[in-house]
């Protein structure tokens, strides 16, 4: 390396020297800045090669350090995040189930309901047709027998006002029916 550089700088002065004497190289401020930065760069770079490329390869360590650890936490909120739409997905699914047993709850409670009512109403209406028929049955003898009542006191008043030509007729009626 050593032989490299030397052989370089050898080459370098030849060449500006060569430059120099045939008046292709001016001397003026701008070429003088030119050459001096040229200078420093190729002093730099064969100086401090190795410093710059630990310092390049340590800050490169670092960022791939930072790329891991920043994709090992994109992994783990990704897994957190799929792991938690699973889980709402699992919530809903459940909720949608517990919605439908609930209407389905709520329609056979309410026909449960409507059942009763109507077997109640039902029987109300079967015992007041009893208590109607039975009134109707109370009066209907109640009636029967007042009609019989007025029958009998009307037969017997016509009877009585009548007693004087009725009694020949049914003495000879009641003796027909005993000649038969």
């Amino acid at each position: 390396m050593i032989f490299q550089n030397k052989t370089l700088i050898l080459a370098s002065t030849l060449a500006f020297l060569v430059c120099s004497s045939k008046n292709i190289i001016i001397y003026n401020e701008e070429i003088l800045v030119a050459l001096s930065f040229l200078f420093f760069v190729l002093f730099s770079f064969y100086s401090f090669q190795d410093s710059v490329k630990m310092t390049f390869d340590e800050r490169r360590n670092a960022i791939m350090q930072e790329l891991e650890q920043m994709l090992v936490s994109k992994a783990e909120t990704i897994q957190k995040l799929q792991s938690t739409y699973q889980q709402s997905v699992q919530l809903v699914a459940s909720c949608e189930t517990l919605k439908k047993a609930a209407l389905e709850e709520l329609e056979i409670s309410q026909q449960q309901r409507i059942k009763a009512f109507e077997s109640s109403v039902q029987k109300k209406c079967v015992q007041k047709l009893q208590q109607i028929l039975s009134l109707e049955k109370q009066f209907q003898h109640e009636l029967h027998n007042k009609i019989q009542r007025n029958f009998q006191q009307s037969v017997l008043h016509y009877f009585q006002k009548h007693q004087e030509t009725l009694t020949p007729q049914l003495f000879d009626q009641a003796c027909m029916q005993l000649k038969k």
